[in-house]
């Protein structure tokens, strides 16, 4: 299945289509259904079918985990910055005075790191099942 064109052609053509829709999903999470987690889900499954296609592209599973951990000391720290400004955690840390877009771009940075994490701990899951099943 693997080295079959059609499969390979066929996801060639879809995984632009999927990063696109994994990010309209992130950036639209403040007004529509969708978000971080719902963004990082797709975007995992942008690369995993890629990983298919090309098994070396993901190789280094160790990065991927440092780089999980690290966006999830960001999301530490910016759900911690409302604490300092207004007493309580995972609170909009922009005072209140301010315009709506300015909030808005706290639920987008909030959505972006929510789906970093999200996606790197799917393909690391994913992949590390996919290695030891090769073994």
């Amino acid at each position: 299945m693997k080295d079959s064109p059609i499969f390979i052609c066929v996801i060639s053509i879809l995984f632009p289509f999927i990063l696109l829709f994994g990010f309209y999903v992130i950036i639209n999470g403040h007004n529509s259904p969708g978000g971080g987690f719902q963004g990082g889900a797709i975007l995992a499954t942008a690369a995993l079918i890629i990983y298919f296609v090309h098994p070396e592209r993901i190789t280094n599973l160790n990065l991927l985990i440092k780089i999980e951990k690290l966006s999830f000391m960001g999301l530490l720290i910016v759900v911690s910055l409302s604490y300092l400004t207004r007493g309580t955690f995972f609170t909009n840390f922009i005072p209140l005075g301010s315009s709506v877009d300015m909030k808005k771009i706290f639920l987008i940075v909030l959505n972006f790191i929510i789906a970093i994490k999200v996606a790197l701990g799917f393909i690391t899951i994913f992949s590390t099942f996919i290695k030891e099943g090769e073994r």
